[in-house]
């Protein structure tokens, strides 16, 4: 079954930009994965505000003097539509603003945008993280901690990003919301106490089902795709959220609230869902991410979003509580 998914547009081509000035307004529009790859692009029937997507741009940017903010540089992806229209959203996080148009820079590659982009994977503030030296709030921890990963080994963090979303800011854009998995949920009582993370951030599975669907046990799932399990949902009733990402030299799985969740997943796409800032931060340790040869390695297997589904409807409907 297609997925959809509610982003926020401006109606723009910034390879073919309007002339300096021109006010641009917030749209909301509705994106569907037809065939439920986790990408949308051409060639594939993917549709944005029912119009077929002909062609996908992730990485151009788009600036736009905000009032009372100056000028703002957005990281997105620009669809091309069958009907016409040329849409741009935003990838690095951002909640669009109406303000009028700046610059652009466009990209050449006309590349599918993963529907993972479309969102931040981060921490709440307040999650506890398991360190060497016990449970530490996930604001408090610094680049001279050791994180623990799942496995109990020692990892030295090297990067703490953070973003705060305020009520107008959730009331704009839903999807900003975080994920609830309230406590004992994922089964041998864990997590410990609720766990709120971002709508992306991945979740460990260690699952008899996944053996049987994919050949290995362990995979990584986005928090977004446990809502049809009980006990886990995007919490409606936080005013504001402030949001962490954790950054080692690789990929990793860490312990959240006593549940193991993944850190920030560095490489070309996912550099694309976070702000420029953090970005520049990245870049500056982990030059290698730039490399057009770089490849990030998870550290477990993602499965697709089609697969994804299946599993978590597998579990559903057999009982068995994710783990």
């Amino acid at each position: 079954m297609p997925m959809s998914y509610s982003d926020q547009f401006y109606l723009i081509d910034p390879f073919a930009p309007p002339a300096a000035g021109t006010a641009l307004n917030v749209l909301s529009l509705e994106l569907t994965d037809q065939n439920d790859d986790g990408t949308i692009g051409r060639g594939q029937g993917d549709i944005v505000d029912g119009s077929l997507v002909t062609a996908s741009f992730p990485g151009d940017t788009v600036t736009v003097s905000i009032a009372g903010s100056g000028n703002v540089t957005v990281i997105g992806s620009t669809f091309y539509l069958e009907d016409g229209r040329r849409v741009f959203t935003p990838t690095d996080g951002t909640v669009l603003q109406p303000g009028t148009f700046v610059s652009s820079t466009a990209v050449s590659g006309n590349t599918p945008t993963p529907v993972l982009s479309l969102g931040p994977p981060c921490f709440v503030a307040g999650t506890m993280i398991q360190t060497e030296d016990g449970e530490k709030p996930v604001e408090s921890l610094t680049p001279s901690d050791v994180v623990l990963s799942h496995e109990g080994e020692g990892i030295s963090l090297r990067l703490l990003l953070n973003r705060t979303i305020n009520a107008g800011e959730l009331a704009r854009n839903p999807k900003l919301r975080p994920v609830r998995i309230m406590a004992g949920t994922m089964g041998n009582g864990l997590p410990k106490r609720d766990l709120l993370v971002s709508r992306q951030h991945r979740v460990f599975m260690k699952s008899k089902i996944a053996k049987r669907m994919f050949g290995r046990a362990e995979v990584l799932i986005p928090a977004i795709k446990l809502t049809s399990l009980p006990g886990i949902f995007v919490d409606e009733t936080v005013q504001s959220v402030e949001y962490y990402h954790i950054l080692f030299d690789k990929h990793e799985v860490i312990i959240s609230e006593g549940a193991p969740t993944e850190s920030l997943f560095t490489g070309p796409e996912a550099l694309k869902a976070i702000s420029p800032e953090a970005r520049d931060e990245i870049i500056e340790l982990f030059p290698e991410v730039q490399d057009i040869d770089y490849k990030a390695e998870p550290a477990f297997y993602i499965p697709t979003g089609r697969e994804q589904k299946q599993l978590v409807a597998s579990h559903l409907a057999s009982e068995i509580p994710i783990s």
